[in-house]
């Protein structure tokens, strides 16, 4: 994701307007600066007209999480449109993802930080939804059992989202994360679907 511009709020949809805040400051710091306060002071405007738009700052803090993962939910559907075969539209969408983590690190934290109330509307797109679809691909193919789908599903989104966080994180002997391991990754995540 490019850069979000920073906007100051003039008269316009301060609702987007602290969203886009939120997102720039995921981008710089993760989940540390999305407080009411602080994004308010971002657009200029005062933390009481945050709370016209959102109930609390934890409803702002879902619409900001919300468009973190729409994100990565657009980059997986730009992936998989890339390439063709079931195959490689499948492994287009764990590269994608691992690829979000690792060079969007804020937001993807920012993506699945907890939050005490769910965002007003559903994600659209989903990247759940997204990965579905391309399990649903291998079922239509005839790779997997139409009753094994959100099993496989699953356990293709634990591999590659337990990837992502440990290859983001400090630990010394975390894994590494260079197109090579990546690939064995996903073949490994193949494997198992197909062995499966």
């Amino acid at each position: 994701m490019e850069t979000v511009k920073a906007k100051k709020y003039h008269h316009g949809n301060l609702e987007e307007a602290l969203v886009l805040a939120g997102l720039r400051e995921a981008q710089a710091s993760g989940t540390r600066n999305l407080g009411v306060t602080h994004l308010a002071k971002s657009v200029s405007v005062s933390p009481m007209a945050v709370y016209r738009h959102f109930s609390s700052g934890e409803s702002l803090k879902a619409a900001i999480s919300q468009n973190a993962r729409e994100n990565l939910a657009h980059r997986m559907q730009a992936a998989a449109l890339a390439v063709s075969g079931t195959r490689n539209r499948f492994r287009a969408l764990g590269e994608a993802y691992i690829h979000f983590a690792l060079t969007e690190p804020g937001l993807f934290s920012v993506a699945f930080v907890a939050c005490d109330v769910p965002p007003a509307r559903e994600d659209d797109p989903s990247a759940w939804g997204v990965l579905q679809a391309g399990i649903q691909e291998l079922c239509d193919d005839g790779l997997i059992a139409q009753s094994a789908t959100e099993s496989v599903a699953a356990f293709a989104w634990s591999s590659v989202h337990g990837f992502a966080m440990l290859a983001n994180g400090l630990d010394p002997v975390r894994p590494q994360a260079t197109p090579e391991d990546i690939s064995k990754l996903l073949d490994l995540v193949w494997d198992g679907i197909l062995g499966a």
